[in-house]
Formats: C-alpha cells, structure tokens, sequence
C-alpha cells in the first residue's frame, strides 16, 4: 500500500507506525483507518519487528476521527441499521487490534482526545509526554467512542462517568495515577523513552511476547471487555438521533467545524 496519511519505518527490531496528519491533529479518517490496519499487518509479518510503536507527527496524537463536514463520520443521512453497522465495524476494527500478536507502545504527545483514546486503548504499554491531555469532549454532542477506550476497566467506574459526563480532559499527571498510562516524560525525552522500552522489550523471545500478552488480555475479556464494547456500538448509534448530533453538524455544515466546535464548549468554558 502506497501510504498518504501514516508514515511506516522500522529500525532496530522497532516497528514505528506514525500518524501523519499533523494540519489535522491526526484526525481519523476512513483513509487513515485503512493504511493503519494494513501498517499494523505488514509489521506483524516482519520478521525483523519484534515491537512496534504508535505515535503522532506534529503536536498531537490524535485528536479523534475526521468530523470535518466533508467526512464519512459526520453522515447524518444513515438509518439507524445503517449507523449500528458502521458502529460495529469499528469495534471489530479495534478488537482485532486488541488481539494484535505482537507488543505495541502508544507514544503520546498534545492532544489525545475521542477515538484516540480507542487507539490508545489497545496499546499495551502507553507513555506519554508531560503535555498530553486526555478526553472525549465529543460526548457533549456527537456521541460515545463504541469502545468507550476500555476506560471503566482501565480507569474505574467513577471517573470514567466523570469524564464522560462533563467531557472535560485530564493531563498527563492524572492520566499516569489513574493508570491511562504508564510513564510520563519530557516532551523533549519521549522519543528516547519510547525507543529504549521498545528496545528492552524486543530482547524477550517473540513467542513469550505473544504469551504473556495474550495471558493478560484473557482476563479483561473474561471481565466482559468484548461484550461491552459491542453494546457500546448500539448506544452510539442511538447517540447519533439525539438532537444535539443533528445541531451540531447542522452548524458545522452551515458555518463550518470550528463554528460547531465553539458551539459545543462554549458553555464549559468557565
């Protein structure tokens, strides 16, 4: 695959997959979803990549999928059977990635925001620099990410509630005591960091990496991950019939995103 939105390298036993949309803050598009999923394939049968890290070009990781007026993601016109499809489909895209075989360590730098928090979510290692912010301020309109970014299992039930019902975010200082992530760093040290844990971990036998992370896995799918993430496919396609989704890209479409962004959190801003 000719890539346009990732850039893919791999050095060192290191697979890098970088998301390359910086102009966008490596907003999701179904383009990028695509060339991820195959980057995700071509270092999974290198011989040579034993890790392989996800990461952000520019000055954040990701700040969720495209809703530009323009996108597949602000389609308003699908039945609802239509949307619970296209809802499943991304948590079939993610699960598959949760099951991935080999070890992947998000690197995150800015903004984290929405379906990042997905891609984020099925990393097994995340480390973050000290100016990362986590959250889903999509929630106050445009609906739930299908996976809910594993946070109730990974952060607890209360702030998962909390972060969702406010759509406010958190820094990287609270993301590491909740354990959203593992480590947080200098921006200037992240790639080191990243480099030199991918690297330790690169030493351990391919089959006892795979071992290990599936052992782990087990225990949150025995917990009810999978199920959870499927229901989260329904009630995001109830979402989208709710009238703030339909206000919302009803004055992105009329005056613009930023218009609808300002629209959506000029009420938090206090």
């Amino acid at each position: 695959m000719q890539y346009e939105t990732i850039v893919y390298d791999e050095t060192g036993g290191v697979a890098t997959i970088a998301l390359d949309r910086p102009d966008k803050l490596n907003a999701m598009s179904e383009r990028m979803l695509e060339e991820l999923a195959h980057a995700f394939q071509e270092a999974g049968e290198s011989a040579a990549a034993a890790v392989v890290v996800v990461k952000g070009n520019g000055r954040a990781f990701c700040s969720g999928y495209d809703i530009d007026p323009s996108s597949s993601w602000s389609e308003t016109s699908l039945s609802i059977a239509g949307d619970r499809r296209r809802c499943r489909g991304l948590v079939y895209y993610w699960l598959d990635l949760w099951n991935y075989r080999k070890p992947v360590i998000g690197q995150v730098q800015g903004h984290c925001l929405g379906g990042g928090n997905e891609l984020t979510a099925i990393c097994d290692i995340v480390v973050a620099a000290a100016d990362a912010r986590f959250g889903h301020p999509a929630g106050r309109t445009v609906g739930i990410p299908c996976t809910l970014g594993f946070w109730p299992i990974l952060i607890g039930l209360r702030k998962t509630k909390e972060l969702l019902l406010t759509g406010d975010t958190i820094d990287a200082g609270e993301a590491l005591r909740l354990g959203l992530v593992n480590r947080v760093v200098p921006r200037v040290q992240l790639d080191a960091e990243v480099q030199r844990l991918a690297r330790r971990i690169a030493k351990v036998p391919p089959d006892a990496l795979a071992i290990h992370k599936q052992a782990a896995n087990r225990w949150f799918e025995l917990m009810g991950l999978c199920a959870a993430c499927y229901e989260g496919a329904e009630l995001d396609a109830m979402f989208h019939r709710t009238e703030s989704f339909a206000q919302f890209f009803g004055i992105a479409r009329e005056k613009g995103l930023s218009a609808a962004l300002e629209w959506r959190d000029e009420p938090f801003d206090e």
